[in-house]
């Protein structure tokens, strides 16, 4: 039986059906969640799904692109007939294009810092620090762009790409997971519900997002044969009951679906 907190608790549904009776009616509003899966598991797929199903619901919706420029993200799902173009995005790595032409790192210092994209009509300001690419000059602009703006939804892409590509790394443990936390609470009291994609950590350790989301949903892909198995499971999802089972999904023509 729910309590009635849990009851006053609003519902965002993902976008998969099959997810969101996993989830017990999709994610609790207003909070971070972590999906975590191996290169081509679907997890950018699943965010960018998430996007779209705020987009029918008539809500605005942010795409935080870390690993591909914006209009490449949404070039590889163009197969799929999505209407994208109503998503705002901010491109998170200026140097991304740079680091795949194997240009030195060191030249990603001199490059612009984060700008918005194609919808996005208020200029940005560069953050003091605008030669770092990190979490903290991310929420920068964040606070720039959302600011009177409602954005509902929003999909980092990814959290482990913004350690890979920082020009400045920040080597203490705990003032990485403060600059984590202060975004996720930024992101949280604006009112967005948060998908931030990651990599598989160390199990034997763990990360900043894995202790500050709300819950985290893993996504699995392995070969048996010739035949591409996929499989979704929630590890974790605070105060409120979900399907702990591990459940297997596919890719169709209109997206994921799960079994």
């Amino acid at each position: 039986m729910s309590t009635p907190g849990q009851l006053a608790e609003h519902r965002v549904p993902t976008g998969v059906p099959g997810l969101d009776r996993m989830l017990g009616g999709g994610l609790v509003a207003g909070r971070p969640y972590l999906v975590t899966g191996g290169t081509g598991s679907g997890k950018t797929l699943l965010g960018l799904t998430f996007l779209l199903e705020g987009l029918r619901r008539g809500e605005e919706v942010l795409l935080v692109a870390v690993d591909e420029p914006p209009n490449e993200i949404i070039e590889n799902v163009q197969s799929f007939g999505w209407d994208l173009n109503a998503v705002k995005t901010l491109e998170a790595n200026p140097g991304t294009h740079a680091i795949k032409r194997n240009v030195a790192v060191q030249e990603v210092r001199t490059m612009t810092d984060l700008k918005s994209m194609r919808d996005l009509s208020v200029e940005t300001k560069k953050p003091s620090d605008a030669e770092d690419i990190s979490i903290q000059s991310i929420q920068l602009k964040l606070r720039s762009q959302m600011a009177g703006r409602p954005f509902r939804r929003v999909l980092v892409d990814s959290i482990t790409s913004v350690r890979r590509f920082a020009v400045k790394s920040s080597v203490d443990p705990q003032a990485e997971r403060t600059e984590i936390q202060s975004l996720l609470r930024f992101l949280s009291e604006a009112g967005a519900t948060t998908l931030i994609t990651a990599t598989p950590s160390d199990p034997a350790k763990l990360t900043a997002e894995e202790i500050l989301t709300r819950g985290e949903v893993l996504l699995t892909r392995k070969w048996v044969g010739d035949r591409s198995v996929r499989q979704i499971k929630i590890v974790r999802m605070r105060g409120c009951a979900h399907d702990p089972e591990r459940r297997p999904f596919v890719i169709t023509p209109e997206g994921i679906v799960v079994a």
